[in-house]
């Protein structure tokens, strides 16, 4: 033993072929206790000692078990780490917080139980990777599980508690991302053109509405969903908000306002539908105090695909989903030589460079909308 006080003393304990450095302290009935620093240099060690010294946390009696520390980690209106980032004026999503909640509950607090958070090393996270990795858990849960693992020792890190964040030399394990489906100008004006029977595609104007925005625009399901009256005119969607079921309004995925040009016919089908049925709030809602379910918009929408001919064994082989309007709006602007800076600020796509394409207004870009093929179909968008 090279450094004893009388409060504690350091010793190396062999771990495998990996030496740590513990330590042992007396608890209040004088039994001699031993911890880990989660250190491997020795010097390391005995500033980790020495900092707890100076915090009075030291000794055992100051409990610090990972479960009584996380019990109230991703609830909102009560987590210190939510509350944190957002006071700093960064946002967290309602949605996210619940699915972090539930891998905490689900995961890392039945394996951690009542270890003392300041004990818990790097190695010990590993080792919970990688049990959930021979359990054949899917690399983007890991990756969730770790994002969770690395917020709560972050901030404990920052209030102290720890003085560096054992998760910080985990690297995520790697996804495979397949590749978006998207549709052919065939299947689209399948879907949207006037020649064909509507009613038996579309059971509703409303959704065969929701679904030739997101055609012909790009936007994101939340975006549609959170669009009120004041936010069309016949020739451009102002797109200011999201909506999900968990948070209600919120904003856009970038935290920006842009304004989408949509066609003259669009715009008038629109328009006149607003009037029809007297809409004076959110556009796309049965009550007119919410928008209506994600999920009833895609019930719609997989029913329309059925009556095209992409069943469900397609739409899986395929990777087809609703966002694939949005893959295959911007693969159309690309094939007609539009700017990627400006898809992305029509998007909305989050990049470095579209703040040099800023100055790019409505008016600089009516020809946006002649530049896809199958929007250019008189026949198309109008009934």
């Amino acid at each position: 033993m090279r450094t004893r006080t009388n409060e504690f003393g350091i010793f190396p304990r062999r771990s495998r072929k990996t030496v740590y450095f513990y330590y042992w302290v007396y608890d209040k009935e004088g039994t001699r206790k031993y911890r880990s620093t989660g250190k491997q240099d020795y010097n390391d060690a005995l500033k980790y000692c020495r900092n707890l010294q100076i915090k009075g946390q030291l000794h055992i009696g100051t409990s610090y078990s990972f479960n009584a520390y996380t019990k109230d980690f991703f609830i909102y209106g009560i987590c210190p780490y939510i509350s944190y980032r957002l006071l700093r004026g960064y946002s967290y999503g309602k949605s996210w917080a619940k699915r972090q909640r539930s891998l905490l509950l689900k995961i890392i607090q039945p394996y951690f139980n009542d270890i003392d958070i300041r004990t818990i090393s790097s190695k010990k996270l590993d080792e919970l990777m990688l049990k959930l990795r021979y359990k054949n858990t899917g690399a983007k849960t890991l990756n969730h599980v770790l994002t969770a693992i690395k917020a709560i020792f972050g901030y404990a890190k920052n209030t102290g508690i720890i003085l560096e964040n054992p998760a910080d030399g985990i690297k995520p394990f790697k996804v495979a991302t397949r590749e978006k489906g998207i549709f052919t100008r065939e299947e689209l004006f399948s879907l949207f053109a006037a020649s064909h029977n509507q009613s038996e595609i579309w059971i509703s104007k409303m959704q065969f509405l929701i679904n030739s925005i997101a055609a012909t625009t790009g936007l994101r399901l939340g975006e549609i969903l959170a669009l009120r009256s004041d936010c069309i005119t016949e020739t451009s969607i102002n797109v200011e908000y999201s909506w999900n079921r968990f948070e209600g309004l919120k904003c856009t995925k970038t935290g920006k306002i842009r304004v989408v040009p949509i066609s003259i016919e669009l715009g008038n089908i629109l328009c006149n539908y607003i009037s029809e049925n007297k809409v004076t709030g959110y556009i796309f809602s049965v009550n007119g105090k919410n928008p209506i379910d994600h999920k009833v918009v895609y019930k719609h929408f997989w029913y329309a695909l059925s009556k095209i001919g992409i069943n469900k064994e397609s739409r899986k082989n395929r990777n087809i989903s609703f966002h694939s309007y949005r893959h295959t709006f911007n693969t159309l602007l690309l094939e007609a030589g539009v700017h990627p800076e400006t898809i992305r600020l029509i998007t909305g796509h989050s990049a470095n460079m579209t703040a040099r394409y800023s100055h790019i207004q409505l008016n600089n870009m009516p020809e946006i909308m002649n530049k896809v093929s199958f929007l250019n179909k008189q026949e198309l968008l109008t009934n």
